[in-house]
């Protein structure tokens, strides 16, 4: 059994993972080039119900000057960057998470829809093999 686990966990490539560190001169992770990209775009607020599968999307945001702001429900962050793009002509981004996190911004996304508001939802995918 344990050399059937093994043998999986290298299949995987799981092994690799546990004993090799990331190299600090590897290229730059998905999660920095959405955050510059929005910062090139002019975004100043990502609302969020954080979560782990954008968690990259939020510190390299984070590290790159946009504030990142906690909402205690999905539909609230939709609700609240689609006030941001209300009020000042920019587009309101909403990062959520993967699967439920998509669904519960719907609402939101459909009011902002109607409302011709520029709004960008990015929404979190689980890793796939």
């Amino acid at each position: 059994l344990a050399v059937a686990l093994l043998a999986v966990a290298h299949r995987l490539g799981l092994l690799y993972q546990l004993w090799h560190k990331v190299d600090p001169r590897s290229p730059r992770h998905g999660g920095e080039l959405v955050a510059d990209v929005l910062k090139a775009h002019g975004v100043r607020f990502i609302f969020t119900l954080a979560g782990g599968h954008i968690s990259p999307v939020l510190v390299a945001s984070e590290k790159v000057g946009i504030r990142v702001v906690d909402t205690r429900h999905e539909a609230t962050a939709v609700f609240a960057a689609d006030a941001v793009s209300r009020l000042s002509g920019r587009i309101g981004v909403a990062v959520v998470t993967a699967g439920p996190g998509v669904t519960n911004a719907v609402t939101a996304i459909k009011n902002a829809q109607m409302a011709e508001s520029p709004l960008l939802l990015i929404g979190g995918a689980a890793a796939s093999l």
